[in-house]
């Protein structure tokens, strides 16, 4: 079966990346470059991705096939880059390594939960 990847980069899938951004990271995947992308906004740098339509290939695609380029801003270009070093030195955002111990109700959360999942408290205060 022929797929013409290029098409589906190039196709009304793209996200809104202005011309002027620059490649920042090269995402093994569709998945990773959007969970990405979600970090460095969390961050405070603006991001973006082009080409999610490739998504649909996985399985059918060489693996190089599915790799998806994140840009960003070149003023952020340093900042978004030691982001995504931190992502690629740890395997995991920050956050989410330990289990931490909420300081309201003293129950220990796992390192997924972002609040506590007993009392619905913030982790910002708690130890982990």
């Amino acid at each position: 079966m022929f797929i013409n990847v290029r098409f589906m980069q190039n196709s009304r899938n793209q996200q809104n990346v202005p011309a002027d951004w620059i490649e920042v990271y090269l995402a093994a995947n569709p998945v990773e470059a959007n969970l990405l992308v979600g970090l460095l906004n969390a961050e405070g740098i603006p991001a973006g991705v082009k080409g999610i339509g490739v998504a649909g290939g996985i399985g059918e695609l060489p693996v190089d096939a599915l790799q998806m380029p994140i840009y960003a801003p070149e003023a952020k270009k340093a900042s978004a880059r030691a982001v995504l070093k931190d992502y690629e030195r740890n395997g995991q955002l920050k956050h989410a390594q330990s289990d931490w111990t909420c300081s309201e109700c003293e129950e220990v959360n796992g390192s997924a939960f972002e609040i506590c999942w007993s009392c619905g408290y913030s982790p910002i205060g708690c130890q982990s």
